[in-house]
């Protein structure tokens, strides 16, 4: 009776506090979790950053001059930084170390950020507890190796999407600086972040409801000055490093081909991008050739971009084909195969994966497009402008090479509408035959052509293609029909 008293106690807290429930639970889901994953070591990129936050210790002591990478912000870095001195008096891998902090981290993305912000968004009351985990599972489905690595995908996202709750919440200055700090470590770590910037200073523009217009400029000010602290010091970097005057992450180096116009070249050469880190495949870049925007580049004559001038009168000039590109990207960068950045195994079964990504695609498109939205009591703007701001940069990516954690803002927002405000029994109910007919027409649709597409575009692994359709259920009974 005493363990029912208890149990039931528990329950009810976690009814009053989702949010710390959520981050509890997510929390200790990926400390059981994350150990008993086979990455041996950190890979690429992930170990790129773990060594670049070791530059600042490299003197002996830390030295915030001695990081001398000018492609890579110093936020993130930095904040590794202690743990590249800890790890090594605890006895710590650096992965072991990496696996405690990706825990942290997805128990604050999934458990508290997200919520937050479709909360606040929405104007709807406090997300619930189950709501939560349902967000959170889809999570660790689709994503949950993830958090094994030091990369800043989910980090930068953290740090905008802080930025968008402390101005939605806030209404004085304090919120909005510590909005442009969180704006700023985004744009750091993240450069494409740059493209919401012009949603995020709208946002802060907008006054809070019932005080003056005049809040809106303070708020403003406020944004910039808790911004300036922390792009600051990249600008002083800059000027030390290279001589450049500029508060921003550079594309290129002194001397050296800008990053972006290469990215531009194989954003057309190639639909998709993957890492491979396993022994089925024989390269660790897995292109994923584009055929068709082959051609077009190979139009140019060109050996690289010189300007994006070019590069916008090559789509211009061919419209079409162009438009074809970015919607292979789009469809690419949201075809979720694997939930890592770095495949141990590539020629495996990914369907069950595949077919739940593309159910929720459906479900969170049906949910944003059909369900009837109750008007905010501050209006549309501040809604619309949200999305424009974790929007805006995957459309940016689109022309660059693609890789699924690239569109990270985009899944995350379809796994959001179906965790938090998908009501399927319900809606079940009160829809006529037709209606129900046209929702399982629309999703066999929907997957069904979801399958095709990640057929058509694996098919194009270049050095060994990978024929998706093997591995699909049925198809040993497809065979025998067709024999």
């Amino acid at each position: 009776m005493a363990q029912v008293n208890w149990l039931k106690r528990l329950r009810d807290w976690g009814q009053r506090n989702p949010g710390i429930a959520a981050v509890v639970l997510v929390l200790l889901l990926y400390v059981g979790y994350l150990p008993t994953t086979t990455y041996a070591k950190l890979y690429f990129d992930s170990a790129a950053y773990w060594n670049f936050a070791g530059q600042y210790y490299s003197t002996g002591s830390f030295s915030f001059l001695s990081y001398a990478n000018l492609l890579r912000g110093y936020f993130f870095p930095l904040l590794l930084a202690p743990l590249t001195q800890l790890a090594p008096y605890y006895e710590w891998s650096a992965i072991d170390a990496m696996r405690m902090v990706g825990a942290g981290l997805a128990a604050v993305v999934f458990g508290w950020a997200g919520p937050a912000l479709w909360q606040v968004t929405t104007g709807r009351p406090s997300v619930a507890l189950g709501r939560r985990l349902v967000f959170a599972a889809f999570g660790f489905v689709l994503w949950r190796d993830y958090f094994n690595f030091s990369l800043t995908d989910f980090p930068a996202l953290l740090a905008l999407t802080m930025a968008l709750v402390a101005l939605l919440r806030g209404r004085g200055l304090v919120s909005s600086v510590l909005a442009g700090g969180a704006l700023a470590a985004a744009l750091n770590m993240r450069p494409v972040y740059q493209a919401a910037l012009p949603a995020v200073a709208l946002l802060a523009l907008l006054p809070p409801l019932g005080r003056e217009r005049w809040w809106g400029l303070v708020r403003g000010a406020g944004l910039v000055l808790g911004a300036s602290l922390l792009l600051l010091p990249q600008a002083y970097s800059n000027d030390y490093q290279a001589d450049i005057q500029s508060p921003w992450v550079l594309t290129t180096e002194p001397g050296q081909p800008n990053v972006f116009l290469r990215q531009l070249a194989w954003g057309l050469e190639f639909q998709k991008y993957e890492t491979n880190i396993g022994e089925d495949y024989p390269h660790p870049f897995m292109n994923f050739n584009d055929p068709h925007g082959q051609v077009l580049w190979k139009s140019t004559g060109l050996a690289q971009f010189e300007d994006v001038s070019q590069y916008v009168r090559l789509c211009a000039g061919r419209p079409g084909r162009a438009m074809g590109v970015w919607v292979r990207h789009l469809f690419n960068g949201m075809d979720l195969q694997y939930p890592t950045p770095y495949v141990h195994a590539v020629y495996v079964p990914t369907w069950p994966l595949a077919w739940l990504n593309y159910s929720i695609i459906w479900a969170g498109l049906l949910v944003l497009l059909l369900r009837r939205w109750h008007r905010p009591a501050q209006g549309w703007a501040r809604p619309v402008l949200v999305l424009l701001a974790l929007l805006t940069p995957c459309l940016v990516t689109l022309v660059t090479a693609m890789e699924c954690r690239f569109l990270l803002p985009l899944h995350l927002l379809l796994s959001a509408a179906v965790a938090f405000g998908a009501a399927p029994w319900r809606r079940w109910q009160a829809a006529t035959a037709k209606g129900r007919a046209a929702v399982l027409v629309s999703y066999v649709v929907v997957v069904g052509a979801g399958f095709w597409a990640s057929a058509t575009a694996q098919r194009e692994l270049a050095v060994t293609p990978r024929i998706i359709t093997n591995d699909l259920p049925g198809q040993f009974l497809w065979e025998s029909l067709g024999d």
